[in-house]
């Protein structure tokens, strides 16, 4: 089974994800607070990608906000899940807000949604519903993407599904621009380097939230000097590659890798680099035997 040629109607556990439930009488009044997107905004309807922010404005979590009938679903990288609670958790204070790690969910992709029931209304980017007791959410994938969020204990609509590989959904995820990343690079960027505001997860008109003055700041004042981009290599790289990324001409050290995945023999990876220009760069791993690689675009609705 490829990444290019994937069947209809698999399913994916995506073990690298987890969710914060989010409940309370001050539950968006809080997150309004802490995340980059408007939190108002949201409805039952609609999600939308968000970063959570130190006061410095470098990202300690990108995040998939979901509202829900009694507060919210913040879905992460699960080696992330700790950490955000932890720091989440300091800005609390006497605000009524429970943040939980739900035992009784589980997150599952899907890269068409037709063997669960009509998802032919979700036609835009993050907009979700409820169907077959799933809360499904439309991925930015140009392949088509879902996620669904099950009952751990009841995934009868789901049973029948042949089981796909973590790596292949990955792939995808990585191929469409979603800049989920791993523990080690925590709070290195501020959103507007993982394309955050591109991907529709930054408010410039809601208000204060921790990080915003340095996000605002970027904003108006001056431009990134980092950008997220797509690249690819022929060769299958390590999961855990962490190459400095180089201009070959030069030698200089001009990005680094987000994170990445192979299949077929080829690797994509999310990078984030010094803004490229319009001149073409030869680009190179720092690895021992200085692997190529090339821009690619993301393979997503919004690229």
């Amino acid at each position: 089974m490829t990444a290019q040629n994937q069947p209809h109607d698999f399913l994916y556990p995506l073990t690298h994800l987890a969710i914060i439930e989010v409940n309370g009488q001050d539950a968006s009044q809080f997150l309004q607070g802490q995340l980059t997107c408007n939190i108002n905004e949201l409805s039952l309807q609609t999600s939308s990608i968000a970063a959570f922010c130190n006061a410095k404005g470098r990202v300690i979590s990108t995040l998939l906000v979901i509202k829900t009938h009694t507060g919210f679903f913040l879905i992460l990288p699960a080696d992330l899940v700790d950490i955000v609670l932890k720091k989440l958790r300091i800005y609390i204070l006497r605000a009524k807000v429970r943040l939980d790690k739900p035992d009784k969910l589980s997150l599952i992709g899907l890269m068409t949604a037709g063997a669960i029931g009509d998802t032919s209304l979700l036609r835009e980017d993050f907009e979700c519903s409820q169907t077959a007791g799933l809360l499904i959410v439309k991925m930015p994938f140009s392949t088509g993407g879902f996620l669904c969020i099950a009952p751990a204990t009841d995934t009868t609509a789901l049973e029948k599904l042949p089981v796909g590989e973590l790596a292949e959904w990955r792939f995808w995820e990585i191929s469409s621009g979603f800049p989920w990343f791993a523990a080690a690079k925590s709070e290195q960027y501020i959103p507007q380097m993982l394309n955050i505001d591109q991907l529709g997860g930054i408010s410039f008109n809601k208000g204060c939230y921790t990080g915003q003055e340095v996000v605002a700041r970027t904003h108006y004042l001056g431009k990134a000097k980092r950008h997220l981009y797509l690249a690819e290599c022929d060769k299958i790289l390590p999961p855990d590659s962490d190459y400095a990324i180089k201009d070959a001409d030069s030698g200089d050290k001009c990005g680094e890798i987000l994170c990445l995945e192979s299949s077929d023999g080829i690797t994509r990876l999310l990078t984030v680099l010094q803004t490229v220009d319009d001149t073409t760069k030869n680009l190179i791993l720092d690895d021992s035997k200085s692997t190529a690689i090339k821009l690619i675009p993301a393979n997503s609705r919004k690229a």
